[in-house]
């Protein structure tokens, strides 16, 4: 087995990380003056690469913003292995490498294969009319093909962000088309084909076309086309209501605490997002699917094919550090996910979290840096308007508030003084301070922020987002206390 590391390198990284984020995130919350300090790179190790693997994942582990479970395996090797953090936090049952985690948009990576399987069985050509094998779909929607909702070129608004898809459709929903019926009456969003823009809905309406053609439940189906032949035996429907051995519970955040996340039927997901699965089963996927298992070259071939806006069918397709990427990441309530796939080198990086915090793009990329020596590049951007909700004054202790301002492209929190310090983004609601300390904020599904989570040294901190008023108060009374007694 190749190994990239070497003993004590990653801890003795971790342990002078630790000792400059004592000393600014203090001095940011206490109001002492901040003065950065240059920290020397590291030179890459070359040996034991689980320990300096989970020497970069433990910190998101113990500051609760990552639970769940992450591997990293080269040519079929297991390079790094490991869960952190709760499966379930009411009886405190860990996870393992084995649990199974909802995996989200993941799961569209499946369909697009089930449907090429279709199309080699000659049930379907890619370049069909979805209403050839739908009957009753709008008149607009007749220029929309297969190609098209398998590459979000359709048109097609997404159904998961309608107003009422969180607490209606996502409860509700009992078939994948009273959930596309939905947008019946909705114009498509551009001429089908002119344009890409990301939709849940064109795959969960491939998930009922599959369910058509095959004359099965989608489960079924998919478990026939793909599942087997790859031999998944713990990859399934992530149905909410059935008894699934070792499935991780989701949870979220609302205003500091942690809370279970909402269920999401089956339905409302289907062919989108609707699987559970294990890191093992995943890694096993890569190894079928790239090997011509499952599909044959030229179905592959079109699978992993930039259609023209980094994205086959599936999946994106991208470079990440010289190398050629095939990836997909995924949310759902509860969840958080991602697969990195390096084809040409055997690589796969996969990362499932059970805490919408989890920031798992960047974990992947990290691992992924590390497993190639180089140095390591994230690039997440948040769009200003994301930025701006999350602005505002956030209690970490009785006496203790941290703000959040943005200043120009990025957020800045500061603390009861002067100090202020820059964060950069890992996620869409985890960032990473100048002094490597992080924050995660509690986000509502209308995209609110609530609550704060932060890591500390002597451990984390939580708490709400408060006004204005209650903000003062709470700064004056500290006022107070470090007056004349």
């Amino acid at each position: 087995m190749r190994r990239v590391g070497e003993r004590n390198s990653g801890s003795m990284q971790e342990t002078r990380r630790r000792i400059v984020q004592f000393g600014l995130l203090g001095a940011l919350l206490s109001g002492r003056p901040v003065r950065a300090e240059a920290v020397a790179p590291v030179a890459a190790p070359q040996s034991d690469f689980a320990a300096r693997a989970d020497a970069l994942v433990r910190p998101y582990a113990r500051a609760g913003i990552f639970s769940g479970a992450v591997i990293v395996a080269r040519d079929g090797a297991v390079l790094f292995r490991q869960a952190y953090g709760a499966a379930q936090r009411e009886w405190s049952v860990p996870n393992t490498p084995e649990t199974r985690f909802r995996i989200a948009s993941l799961t569209k990576q499946f369909t697009a294969a089930a449907i090429l399987t279709l199309q080699e069985a000659g049930q379907l050509r890619l370049d069909d009319p979805a209403a050839q094998h739908m009957p009753g779909l709008p008149a607009t929607w007749a220029p929309i093909t297969l190609r098209m909702l398998l590459d979000h070129t359709a048109g097609l608004p997404n159904v998961t962000a309608l107003p009422d898809y969180p607490t209606l459709l996502a409860r509700t929903a009992r078939t994948p088309m009273a959930v596309v019926g939905r947008l019946f009456r909705e114009a498509l969003l551009f001429p089908a084909g002119s344009a890409q823009e990301y939709s849940n809905t064109g795959y969960i309406l491939l998930a009922a076309i599959v369910e058509g053609i095959t004359g099965a439940p989608f489960a079924t189906a998919l478990n026939r086309l793909v599942l087997a032949p790859a031999g998944l035996a713990e990859t399934g429907d992530a149905d909410p209501e059935a008894v699934i051995p070792q499935r991780a519970a989701g949870y979220h955040r609302v205003a500091g605490q942690w809370r279970n996340a909402p269920p999401v039927v089956s339905a409302a997901v289907l062919g989108a997002g609707g699987l559970v699965s294990t890191l093992d089963d995943l890694v096993a996927w890569d190894a079928a699917l790239f090997s011509g298992r499952i599909l044959r070259p030229a179905a592959l071939a079109e699978m992993v094919r930039d259609s023209g806006h980094g994205y086959g069918l599936g999946l994106y397709v991208g470079r990440a550090y010289g190398q050629r990427l095939l990836s997909h990441g995924g949310f759902l309530d509860g969840f958080s996910a991602i697969k990195d796939s390096y084809p040409d080198l055997g690589l796969t990086v996969v990362v499932l979290g059970n805490t919408e915090t989890t920031p798992a793009q960047t974990l992947s990329r990290r691992l992924g840096a590390l497993a190639l020596g180089q140095p390591e590049v994230t690039e997440i951007a948040v769009p200003a308007a994301v930025l701006d909700r999350y602005v505002g004054v956030y209690r970490t202790g009785p006496r203790a508030v941290v703000s959040l301002a943005r200043e120009g492209d990025r957020l800045v929190a500061r603390g009861a003084g002067p100090a202020r310090l820059g964060l950069t983004p890992e996620s869409d609601r985890v960032f990473v301070a100048e002094d490597g300390s992080r924050l995660a904020l509690d986000i509502e599904p209308d995209g609110r922020a609530t609550g704060l989570l932060l890591d500390l040294p002597g451990g984390a901190r939580a708490g709400p987002r408060i006004d204005a008023q209650t903000a003062r108060r709470i700064g004056n009374r500290r006022l107070a206390r470090l007056g004349p007694r």
